[in-house]
Order: structure tokens, then C-alpha cells, then sequence
């Protein structure tokens, strides 16, 4: 029989008990843990996805608690070869070496993620969080204690940057990692002050959907001034944020693609409105990825990669107002790869 905890569906005999002090820290958990309650049902403490720190082990053995269970959510040999294949490109020495890895990290995203319905991408954000990942602890705390969606939702727009920046034919290993964390850290400045809320979340979603309609969210709703101030500037916020860890980016330049990203075609977008034609490739491929992931609270589960790279992909092609985003070459780039990839008879390793 099927237990349903928060959306997350499983069978009891896919559950594993573990040692609280097993559980590694200062890392992203691979795993949904349970506990076991009287009556045969379960309490989520720990999704899968979400950041591990030490006081969450601390605050349990305090109270008496030794184990939990555990229900695993990623292919561990899967994990394994995207590691390996981000190592081996990062260490390529000539171009064709470089064009080798990204044609199999391609290929396997495409076979994983675009055919088939079975993988959970939280495989592929793990391996790129652990290759990319540059902020300190307190920026994933202080982001995941605000807003658990917008915490997930950074994870999969820097784990999808890395696919779009491969994609675009971006070889160079640390422009990719400088890429990833500016993504990463995209919409940080919606909780620097801590006003995100669901009012907000709504206002971003419209946005999202619908270009230059999440102002009118905010004030529909008779938002205050200085959160409709937050809104309009917070990719100045972020960037901000950003420019605190320069000295850990190799272009420091690439976090000045933060402060455009809600920029439009024809110069409507916030917080300039600058128009397509002064926005570079680079800062376009950071639009499509931030309008490609909702504004929505995501649970990580076992087949939601098709969901993330292909579904949210279909959505978008088919958004009202997309002429508004400068996107469809890199819409175009997008599908064709994943059906190339798909198609491809050669085994790249």
C-alpha cells in the first residue's frame, strides 16, 4: 500500500531506518527522512534536496531520537558518471576533448531527463552543486529558512544553466561555474530583507507567465511600497549579493547579468528597461532559465526529470506573450539538442 506524506508517495519496504549520526552534514540531502509515529504513520523532517546543517542532527539526538527513515531518491551510478563527466571536462586540455564531455553529459541529460519519465533530477543538481557551488553556508541558510521555494527553485535554475550554457556551446569550464553560482543567486534579493511571501510568490509567477503583469499582482493585493520597491529591485539586490563573493569568480563581470534579467524585447522589462538588442547571449540564457522554472514549491521525487527539462520546456515554448523575451533562439537550441542527443548512435564517453 502506498503512503502519501506532503506528496511524497511511497511503499514502506522502499523505506531504509539509518543513524541519525549517519546522516552527512553541510551537504544537500539525497534523501527524504521519516519518522516513525504511533498508527503506522510517518513525519517528514528532512526533504530530499534540502540542505543539511549540524544543528538539525544536534537538535534530534537532544531529544532522544537515534534513527529515522530513509527513502533515497537518486541513481547513485548516475551521480557518479555526471561527477565524472563535469571532472573530466573541467581537465580536457584541447577542444575536442571539451566537445567529447559536453556531447556525453548532453546526450545522457537527454536520455535521462528528455525520453524518459523514470529519473529524478535532483541526481543532476547534487552533481552540480558539488562540482559549481561557490557561496558560503549561511547563503543557502538564510535562503532555504526564508523561502524553502525559492531555495529549490535556485537549485534548478543553476543546475539548468549549466545544460543551456553546454548547450550554447560554452566550453570553457569556469565561465560555466561562474554562471552556475550567478544563476544560483538570482532572485536572492526577494529575501535579503525578508519579505517573501505568498502574495510575492505570486507576483513572480505572474511575471513568469505573463510579462510585466507581476507589478500589477502586488498592487492588486495593496502591497506596501517598499515591497513593490523589493520587487522592481531586486535584481539589484542580488547583484549586490553577488559582488560579496567576487573574488571567487574568475569573470566577476558575469554577475552583472543578474541586474537584466527581467529585461524585455522591447524595453518594458524592470528595473532599466533596457531592450533585447543591449542584452548579450550570456544574459540572455540567464532569462530563459529563470522563465523557464515556476514560482512554484518543489518536492523532489524519484521521476520528476522529465518534468524539469522537457515539460517546463513545453510550457514555455507555448507562453502567451513569449515575443516579449528574447528567448527563441535559445528555445530553438534548446529542442534540438535534446532531439540530437536523443537520436545520436554513437556512444560518447
Amino acid at each position: 500500500m502506498a503512503v502519501n506524506i506532503n506528496g511524497i508517495i511511497f511503499k514502506e519496504e522502499n523505506l531504509k531506518k539509518v543513524l541519525l549520526s549517519e546522516i552527512k552534514t553541510q551537504t544537500i540531502s539525497r534523501s527524504h527522512f521519516f519518522h516513525s509515529m504511533p498508527g503506522g504513520k510517518y513525519l517528514s523532517l528532512l526533504r530530499a534536496g534540502d540542505f543539511v546543517e549540524p544543528s538539525f542532527i544536534s537538535h534530534y539526538l537532544e531529544k532522544g531520537m537515534l534513527s529515522l527513515y530513509q527513502l533515497d531518491m537518486i541513481n547513485e551510478q548516475d551521480l557518479s558518471d555526471y561527477k565524472q563527466a563535469w571532472s573530466s571536462f573541467k581537465h580536457a586540455k584541447t577542444e575536442t576533448e571539451k566537445l567529447k564531455r559536453r556531447d556525453f553529459i548532453l546526450k545522457k541529460i537527454s536520455n535521462d531527463y528528455w525520453l524518459s519519465d523514470e529519473k529524478s533530477f535532483l541526481t543532476y543538481v547534487i552533481a552540480t552543486f558539488e562540482a559549481f557551488y561557490i557561496y558560503p553556508p549561511r547563503v543557502l541558510d538564510h535562503l532555504q529558512s526564508e523561502s524553502s521555494l525559492l531555495y529549490t527553485r535556485s537549485l534548478l535554475i543553476s543546475a539548468v544553466s549549466s545544460i543551456a550554457a553546454l548547450i550554447n556551446n560554452y566550453l570553457d569550464y569556469n565561465f560555466i561555474k561562474d554562471l552556475y553560482n550567478t544563476a544560483f543567486i538570482l532572485d536572492y534579493g526577494l529575501v535579503d530583507f525578508g519579505n517573501f511571501n505568498f502574495v510575492m510568490s505570486l507576483a513572480c509567477e505572474a511575471e513568469r507567465n505573463k510579462p510585466g503583469s507581476g507589478l500589477d499582482v502586488l498592487k492588486k493585493y495593496n502591497r506596501s511600497e517598499g515591497e513593490i520597491a523589493i520587487f522592481n529591485n531586486h535584481p539589484l539586490i542580488s547583484y549586490e549579493r553577488a559582488q560579496e563573493q567576487s573574488e571567487h569568480f574568475t569573470y566577476p563581470e558575469i554577475t552583472k547579468f543578474i541586474k537584466f534579467h527581467h529585461e524585455k524585447t522591447d524595453g518594458s522589462g524592470f528595473p532599466k528597461g533596457y531592450s533585447y538588442s543591449a542584452l548579450s547571449d550570456a544574459e540572455i540564457l540567464l532569462v530563459f532559465c529563470d522563465y523557464l522554472i515556476p514560482f512554484q514549491e518543489h518536492v523532489f521525487k524519484a521521476a520528476d526529470g522529465k518534468l524539469i527539462v522537457k515539460d517546463y520546456f513545453e510550457d514555455l515554448k507555448n507562453l502567451d506573450d513569449r515575443y516579449l523575451l528574447p528567448i527563441s533562439k535559445m528555445l530553438n537550441s534548446w529542442e534540438s539538442c535534446m532531439n540530437w542527443a536523443m537520436n545520436k548512435e554513437e556512444d560518447v564517453a
